[in-house]
């Protein structure tokens, strides 16, 4: 079966941005929460476009969970260094 140049209404040679983002909130007590938040978008041609967005998306993902996690770690290190005090 022969491909159709043309995906609902849209040029296969032509280049599409897929954007992708994650987000997290992070309850820290006392009714405060953080908020993580990474996005980004890449440029591509259609054919590409469900690659890229999952890569993107992984990116994304890992980026926030990274920043969570060093979070986590400032707090509990600022936590024992209170209660040595």
């Amino acid at each position: 079966m022969k491909r159709s140049k043309t995906i609902r209404g849209i040029r296969r040679d032509r280049k599409v941005e897929v954007c992708r983002s994650f987000a997290y909130k992070l309850n820290a007590g006392n009714y405060e929460s953080r908020d993580f938040f990474c996005s980004e978008k890449s440029e591509c041609s259609i054919d590409d476009a469900p690659e890229v967005g999952a890569a993107l998306y992984a990116f994304c993902k890992q980026q926030v969970l990274d920043s969570v996690a060093q979070y986590i770690r400032d707090m509990n290190a600022q936590r024992t260094k209170r209660e040595a005090a």
